[in-house]
């Protein structure tokens, strides 16, 4: 006879032993967080850790290890940082601290972690101006005080985050925008001055610099800033005058979104938000490829505006053309054909004789008041009023469409990206 007593001694000791194993063998398998300054690896009495999925570090030996002083208020539990110029407090407990004296938030509130503040990655970046970024496949927490950016002129070097920043081109302002930025100075907008309206609000108190193309250079100086943003396109005259300013990082092409944003955010040390935002970006464009007909898809589109001279052109390149680029679109091949044989990327069109090479499936139009008085639209009747117009295939096709010219063409950043595409779903009939 089976003794039940030894049974189920048996049972229960072995439950045991195999509700032990997971936790031993998670305890084994976690990864040592490491840290570096400069590509120095750094030793501290607390160790880094994960705490519901953020990395947490501690905080005091990361800011004396880059010259700060720091004090504790047991009885507040209450720390006053001072590096430099930079003076920050925090407190045991709370999302809230101050930086300057200016509030700031915390991704997660500091926890004591035997005697020492755990404080989120991103805070330490944020408040002691050093680049931080994250190397999952080594598991350490990367700073940097200094940072060199090759760019179209030259190498520009930062001696820490810069907190005043100028932007010279309408891209680079809406891509800080996205980023979390207000710059100290921005270009203003090519219309709707001073800013475009999408992104007024979040540029209230930002100094109006001028044209883009003729940015005021004693203004600039008065602002004092860190650093620069340009554009080769717009900026290679002045750029010898800026760098006298302020280190300046020019980028290449001011019509192509997501160098901007590349750039700028490693700059500013915003790359996990342009990491989020390009994720989500290419989501998006993913499910517009995935929900557009094949034979939409298989379109050819024409980008197309009528100029304040009574002509027309159609583009070969720029933001809207990079877009549809990016989703699978072609141009026509009369389009294609024309750039290729005049090495252009603006195809113009002078008379109703060459108003084929406006045509496409579908047919995209946008004309800019430049002016603001309404004359260009009289010139932009003038075309599509005429008779060879109407026998164009896309708008016989009813697929011709006056869209919005700063979100498709002016501004040309990440923000203005986004309502493009959207703008894209409703035009070809997408949820």
């Amino acid at each position: 006879m089976i003794n039940r007593k030894k049974v189920l001694s048996f049972v229960l000791s072995l439950a045991l032993i195999v509700s032990l194993v997971p936790a031993t063998a998670a305890t084994a398998a976690a990864k040592k967080i490491n840290v570096t300054i400069d590509g120095k690896g750094q030793k501290f009495d607390v160790s880094p850790k994960i705490v519901n999925g953020r990395t947490m570090v501690p905080y005091r030996a990361i800011a004396e290890a880059l010259g700060g002083k720091v004090k504790f208020d047991v009885k507040t539990k209450k720390a006053t940082i001072v590096k430099g110029k930079q003076t920050v407090e925090l407190t045991q407990g709370s999302k809230n601290a101050k930086i300057n004296g200016a509030a700031a938030t915390l991704e997660a509130a500091p926890v004591n972690e035997k005697g020492s503040l755990l404080v989120p990655l991103r805070f330490v970046g944020e408040s002691l101006g050093v680049w931080v970024n994250w190397n999952n496949s080594s598991s350490t927490a990367v700073l940097e005080t200094k940072r060199s950016f090759k760019h179209e002129f030259g190498t520009a070097q930062l001696n820490g985050v810069p907190k005043r920043v100028v932007v010279l081109y309408n891209g680079a302002v809406d891509t800080s925008v996205m980023l979390g930025i207000k710059p100290v100075g921005a270009v203003e907008s090519i219309v709707q001055q001073p800013f475009y309206e999408y992104i007024r609000p979040q540029l209230k108190g930002v100094k109006v610099l001028g044209d883009e193309a003729q940015p005021n250079l004693e203004a600039i100086v008065a602002l004092k800033p860190d650093v620069i943003i340009a554009s080769k396109w717009r900026h290679e005259k002045i750029y010898a005058q800026l760098s006298k300013i302020a280190p300046t990082v020019v980028t290449k092409e001011f019509t192509d979104w997501q160098e901007s944003v590349d750039v700028i955010s490693k700059v500013t040390n915003k790359e996990d938000v342009a990491a989020k935002f390009m994720a989500s970006w290419k989501t998006n464009v993913a499910d517009f490829k995935k929900k557009i007909s094949a034979k939409d898809l298989n379109s050819t589109i024409s980008i197309i505006r009528v100029n304040p001279n009574g002509s027309a052109r159609a583009y070969y390149s720029g933001f809207a053309f990079l877009i549809f680029k990016e989703l699978g679109f072609k141009s026509p091949a009369a389009q294609t054909k024309f750039a290729k044989e005049k090495e252009t990327d603006i195809i113009p069109v002078t008379s109703t004789e060459q108003i084929g090479l406006l045509d496409g499936d579908y047919i995209f139009d946008f004309t800019t008041d430049w002016e603001g008085d309404g004359a260009i639209y009289q010139h932009q009747k003038t075309w599509t009023s005429s008779e060879l117009w109407k026998n164009l295939k896309g708008v016989k096709a009813g697929n011709y469409y006056k869209v919005n010219a700063v979100t498709w063409n002016l501004s040309a950043g990440p923000l203005a990206a986004q309502r493009m595409l959207d703008d894209l779903y409703f035009y070809f009939g997408l949820e």
